[in-house]
């Protein structure tokens, strides 16, 4: 494979990864506002949230192994 089409393959495989962390940075957001309103944080929300949690450190760490550049309007990368 040429050095042309590995660093292709490579953008977009980092731009799904990006996207991806943005979506869980997101749905974190969101559910850290939804716990500070709800008196009663039943077992399952809170195994979800820690679920959550884990699926971005390991991205995360995945896109900082990798060197992901991102230049968006949210740096999910360098935080």
């Amino acid at each position: 494979m040429t050095n042309k089409k590995q660093a292709k393959i490579k953008a977009m495989g980092d731009q799904k990864l990006v996207a991806e962390i943005e979506k869980l940075q997101n749905q974190i957001a969101l559910e850290q506002d939804l716990d500070q309103t709800t008196l009663d944080l039943s077992e399952d929300n809170y195994v979800q949230n820690r679920i959550l949690k884990a699926k971005y450190t390991f991205l995360y760490n995945e896109a900082r192994h990798r060197g992901t550049r991102f230049s968006g309007i949210t740096n999910a990368i360098t935080q």
